[in-house]
């Protein structure tokens, strides 16, 4: 009877080639990039141009997609938040106007964009 392998212990897959097996070892893989949303990504572009020590350490412990996703999600929330608040300080002056309204809608989304960008997305976490 063989002892398992810590590879075997950890629940790693083993791949065949010529006789030999290999384990199946990834890092997290790029493919998990467009997981990660528009402000996540941005926040990684961020992080490894201006810290690029840092970002190495959090793709080596594979820490980077899984903060870049909280990102993302600490982002929408704020921008959500931002755009209703400015919704309701600044009502349109005629209801069923809808060149208004569009207006409204995409100043409050510049705001809470550039909200966003400087207190979300352009911070070191």
């Amino acid at each position: 009877m063989s002892e398992e392998t810590l590879f075997e212990k950890l629940g790693v897959k083993y791949i065949e080639k010529e006789g030999i097996f290999y384990p199946l070892i990834t890092l997290g893989g790029e493919e998990n990039i467009t997981d990660v949303g528009k402000y996540g990504r941005m926040w990684m572009g961020y992080i490894q141009k201006e810290y690029p020590q840092r970002y190495r350490s959090m793709v080596r412990f594979g820490e980077l997609y899984v903060k870049a996703t909280e990102v993302n999600e600490v982002a929408y929330e704020l921008l959500e938040d931002i755009e209703n608040e400015w919704l309701r300080k600044h009502k349109p002056k005629h209801a069923n106007s809808f060149v208004e309204m569009y207006q409204l809608r995409t100043q409050a989304r510049m705001i809470a964009e550039e909200v966003v960008l400087h207190d979300v997305v352009n911070c070191f976490h």
